[in-house]
């Protein structure tokens, strides 16, 4: 999640919520405001319906890249507590791990590359999943699926 067919990155994608208002949050606070990203994020890619074709890579990939980018941004505003930080730089590192492979599988659609780019979906797939257990740690409910 990643798209269609690509269940779990779509969680972890981008955008939407705004940063803490200030200084830094309570670890539920942290919990609430990622868990709405997530939220936000999975409704977005939803909105694209992508699905695995060349065509669809090319025309809504580039979105779909924009949206991941807008997570991890509006994630960053976010100032976490001290006791989530080990937690929150693995997800983040995690998340910029499927963005470069989300990246890969467009610059595969726009070479007209279909077995690049489905194989480059299948890993950025995997990566989303690795995204979950810093998810749990974190506690944002709704950034992963149990």
């Amino acid at each position: 999640m990643k798209r269609l067919a690509l269940g779990g990155f779509v969680l972890a994608l981008a955008a939407c919520g705004g940063g803490s208002g200030g200084g830094m949050l309570t670890k539920a606070q942290y919990d609430a405001k990622l868990s709405h990203l997530c939220l936000s994020s999975s409704d977005q890619v939803h909105e694209l319906h992508i699905s695995l074709g060349l065509l669809a890579w090319k025309v809504d990939g580039p979105r779909l890249v924009r949206i991941e980018k807008g997570f991890v941004t509006h994630m960053d505003a976010l100032k976490a507590p001290d006791s989530i930080t080990s937690a929150v730089t693995a997800y983040r590192a995690a998340n910029e791990k499927a963005i470069a492979d989300t990246q890969a599988a467009v610059d595969a659609a726009k070479a007209g590359d279909n077995a690049k780019l489905q194989a480059e979906i299948k890993q950025s797939n995997k990566d989303e999943l690795a995204t979950y257990p810093s998810a749990k740690q974190i506690g944002a409910r709704d950034c992963y699926f149990s």
